[in-house]
């Protein structure tokens, strides 16, 4: 009963990451036509949000007050944006993967909901409390709040023409949601360059959320390329805006691949030229995530602007994909196990403990 209260208690938001990149795998396999992966991260994903909501939910009634420190720490206050883009995956899911709209619907609603709690909570505790240091606080997990933001977009995109007369409406809103997402990366990776460039980072400061650099803007790529193969299903005036999302779909995609490379040599700094040891932490989801992204972006992207070669480069990625989603996926169960089997030896080491201590009054209470 304590460890499940303990996990309640110090549940980390960005658990939510591995819904997200679990989804876009999915999401990636299915439109590559390895429909049998599709399926099964498809499940995984339904099992993995059925377990994570309640916890959240729960951490909200039980233990408000670590919540809002949580809110309140400028480090870790944006990774609540994961559970807006992982609710928000999941909906793509049930469309993409199942085609049931109806329920993706529900998805897309309550993802707006947390999208404006979220939203509201974060910045505003941010701009009124945060009174530290740029080079501290600042990190490429910031960017989850982009994703956040696109994956509303990406969902009220695929749903529009599902909505018949409202489709303008929810047209409309998706377009605002990816200039909103759109001008969030556009100021926080200014912010990141910055902290990059003029302060000197330690090879563990180097996280795994820092390739949120390249998903940020692969799901703002991804947004992009769903409105424009949806316009045509929408018309009215939204044919105007064609032109002008076709050109800044492929301005992010082209930024987006820019950071591939460069990630890779800082991963390589940090894990073979520093020897960083790797160990598990939720976190490194946020690394598979934008392998998956890159990769249905890549592909919406080609069907967008009518550029088929550019599907060679997602045949290509998927198996990266599929790698690193089986490596960290295979990293966080032999990490639970190994955290289980602590718990039960640390218990009983306790429990042997005691009881020695208890025969050893009850020898001393003879003798007495």
């Amino acid at each position: 009963m304590n460890i499940i209260r303990d996990t309640i208690k110090t549940f980390h938001p960005a658990y939510f990451a591995m819904v997200m990149a679990t989804g876009i795998t999915s999401i990636a396999s299915n439109l590559l036509g390895f429909t049998g992966i599709a399926y099964l991260l498809f499940y995984i994903n339904i099992i993995a949000y059925a377990i994570l909501l309640p916890i959240l939910i729960l951490r909200v009634i039980i233990f408000w007050d670590c919540l809002y420190k949580d809110l309140s720490n400028p480090k870790l206050s944006i990774a609540f944006f994961t559970a807006v883009a992982g609710t928000n995956v999941l909906g793509s899911q049930f469309v993409s993967i199942v085609d049931q709209p109806e329920i993706a619907k529900i998805f897309w609603y309550f993802g707006i909901f947390l999208w404006t709690i979220v939203s509201l909570f974060t910045f505003s505790i941010l701009f009124i409390k945060c009174n530290e240091r740029l080079e501290t606080v600042m990190h490429g997990g910031w960017l989850i709040a982009t994703v956040g933001t696109q994956s509303v977009a990406v969902l009220g995109a695929i749903l529009a023409p599902e909505f018949g007369s409202y489709g303008s409406f929810v047209m409309f809103t998706s377009f605002v949601w990816w200039m909103i997402g759109a001008f969030l990366y556009v100021i926080l990776i200014t912010l990141l360059f910055y902290r990059l460039v003029f302060f000197k980072i330690a090879p563990e400061a180097l996280a795994p959320p820092y390739w949120v650099n390249m998903g940020a803007i692969a799901i703002t790529t991804l947004a992009g390329s769903i409105l424009c193969i949806n316009i045509p299903k929408i018309g009215g005036v939204f044919h105007d805006f064609l032109t002008l999302t076709k050109g800044f779909t492929l301005f992010f995609w082209s930024f987006c691949t820019w950071w591939i490379p460069l990630l890779i040599i800082l991963g390589i700094w940090k894990y073979v030229y520093h020897r960083t040891q790797f160990k598990y932490g939720p976190l490194y989801w946020g690394m598979v995530f934008p392998l998956g992204m890159y990769t249905a972006c890549t592909i919406k992207l080609s069907q967008a602007i009518q550029i088929p070669f550019l599907i060679n480069i997602s045949k290509c990625f998927i198996y990266i994909a599929f790698v690193a989603w089986s490596f960290i996926f295979v990293s966080m169960i032999a990490s639970m196990i190994i955290s289980i089997i602590k718990s039960i030896t640390e218990k009983r080491v306790a429990t042997a403990s005691f009881m020695v201590n208890v025969d050893d009054e009850r020898i001393l209470i003879k003798k007495g």
